[in-house]
């Protein structure tokens, strides 16, 4: 396995690790509210990290169907 498979493995399962402790942290701030405001606190920080962190571009990768129509 070479090293870009290895990190892509790496990064999809960090991934799913961070989907299923926002998942669980969603669970607690609506269902359980242990460490509400804690909970709430983490939430919050998280929102703010994706609102001003995260690329809003958009990028379009060319498909078949686009690369047939230029070719035409």
């Amino acid at each position: 396995m070479d090293k870009n498979k290895r990190k892509n493995i790496r990064r999809r399962l960090g991934a799913i690790v961070l989907l299923v402790l926002f998942v669980l942290l969603l669970l607690n701030i609506f269902i359980f509210k242990l460490y509400e405001e804690l909970s709430l606190g983490i939430y919050v920080l998280i929102l703010v990290y994706f609102l001003f962190f995260t690329n809003k571009g958009v990028h379009v990768e060319d498909t078949d169907e686009d690369n047939l129509k230029k070719d035409k």
